[in-house]
């Protein structure tokens, strides 16, 4: 890399607006090829983009998650409830704290 700390305030200036621009041509250089990748891979498998695209859409509806149900509730605050999965709630944490057994919260 070359030493720019000898260089004017307007050579670095410029210097900036050149590697700007640059930046700019290599991301949209970077979007082309991304472009002509996925025109090639349809074109492999015989549909168009927009084909690939509603594949890809219709895959993820169908991976959506149901909601579960809570398997334990707060006896102080009927609307504090936890499914069982994940991180226990603070509600929950400080009950056990206090020496509660988590059977005690069982919906």
């Amino acid at each position: 890399m070359p030493d720019i700390s000898n260089l004017s305030v307007e050579e670095l200036k410029r210097l900036q607006i050149e590697a700007e621009a640059l930046i700019a041509s290599k991301k949209d250089q970077a979007i082309e090829d991304a472009y002509n990748q996925i025109i090639a891979v349809a074109e492999n498998v015989g549909l168009s983009v927009d084909q690939i695209l509603e594949f890809g859409l219709s895959k993820r509806k169908k991976s959506t998650r149901k909601a579960v149900e809570p398997r334990y509730r707060s006896k102080v605050n009927e609307n504090d409830t936890w499914t069982g999965r994940g991180k226990q709630p603070r509600w929950l944490v400080a009950e056990l704290e206090k020496g509660a057994q988590l059977d005690d919260f069982l919906i």
